[in-house]
């Protein structure tokens, strides 16, 4: 029976090097006994097995994780109306879950297996083969003629970002793409730093990923970990959306010093640390000239793998005073420091 299933998947995707492997093994106990998933392999190939052995162990752990994903994730994210999906990649366990947003919930849709870095995650500079660590966007499809080794498609994703280039994290051409026409999937740890799928189900989401500015939270945190800590999303969100509607009503108001409360010491723009900053608002706001402040189309998203909380929120913002009308899509980082919200990074998006 489990040779009849495996000749099957092979005829399906005769590029499934993995099936092959167990396709052999069967085989092979049909004449003798053997104690795992490639053992009798030697020489040259035996590196390639291994990582087909490391393959087949994370496709496994999938099955028995034993995760409902029927329920609602325990990921700290709130995505407005016009954000319709978002992926959450467990890196450690090769794993891409896509959930769809159904009135400001998280619905899980699907999960697919992934190659990330040879070296694995946590990228810190060009050519480090690591995936990086992080709240990313994904960009539009690649149009320009690509080689083969892209696959069907390919999608940028949106590294590095503000917190990157803060810690002074560099590299580029972090893509999700396909595999090669000659083989089905990549092993776990294959890549250059990119989010590789298999053809197939690059191509299933393909009608998601052509909605451009899709949120991807890529961690080494696995969805059971998230369940099973003793985090209060519903309290956290309560105390981050009154932190960010008091700092918006602290300048309209052109409260200036309680304004300025709600940034971090360590706060940093593409122009101003904190003290330039503060600096520009107590001379902008000196002249105490009403103002409207609206913020509306909020999303937020928990930054993974941090020692201090921190939220990247995105926002559109409305601001009306007698000298200037201002409407703009604009991003912050707001840091848990001591149980207080401040805001570390601040600009458009």
């Amino acid at each position: 029976m489990a040779l009849e299933t495996i000749d099957a998947l092979i005829k399906q995707t005769p590029n499934f090097k993995l099936a092959y492997l167990i396709q052999g093994d069967l085989l092979l106990a049909h004449a003798k006994q053997i104690n795992g998933i490639g053992d009798e392999t030697k020489g040259e190939k035996k590196e390639e097995v291994e990582n087909l052995k490391n393959e087949a162990k994370v496709r496994i752990e999938r099955y028995l994780n034993n995760l409902n994903l029927q329920n609602e994730p325990k990921i700290f994210a709130q995505l407005n109306n016009k954000v319709k999906y978002l992926f959450y990649v467990d890196a450690g366990s090769s794993r891409l879950y896509l959930y769809e947003n159904i009135n400001g919930k998280l619905s899980y849709k699907d999960d697919y297996y992934v190659s990330i870095g040879k070296n694995g995650f946590g990228k810190q500079y060009e050519g480090d083969k690591k995936t990086p660590v992080g709240v990313y966007f994904t960009g539009k499809k690649i149009r320009e003629s690509l080689s083969d080794f892209y696959g069907e498609a390919a999608y940028p994703l949106s590294y590095p970002n503000e917190i990157d280039r803060k810690n002074k994290r560099n590299g580029s051409g972090i893509w999700l793409h396909g595999t090669p026409k000659t083989t089905y999937n990549r092993t776990p740890l294959a890549s250059d730093g990119c989010i590789v799928l298999s053809n197939p189900d690059l191509m299933k989401l393909s009608s998601v990923l052509d909605n451009n500015r899709i949120p991807i939270i890529i961690s080494f945190q696995s969805l059971k970990d998230l369940e099973s800590s003793n985090n209060n999303l519903t309290e956290k969100k309560l105390s981050l959306v009154g932190a960010i509607e008091s700092w918006r009503e602290k300048w309209e108001n052109q409260d200036t010093e309680s304004y300025l409360k709600f940034y971090s010491k360590n706060f940093f723009s593409e122009k101003d640390d904190y003290d330039s900053w503060a600096e520009r608002k107590r001379i902008i706001q000196a002249q105490k000239q009403k103002v409207f402040v609206e913020l509306s189309e909020i999303s937020f998203f928990d930054y993974p793998n941090t020692e201090n909380e921190i939220v990247l929120v995105d926002f559109v913002q409305d601001y009306k005073s007698p000298v200037i009308n201002n409407k703009m899509n604009k991003r912050q980082y707001w840091i848990n420091e001591n149980n207080e919200w401040r805001i570390m990074y601040e600009g458009g998006t």
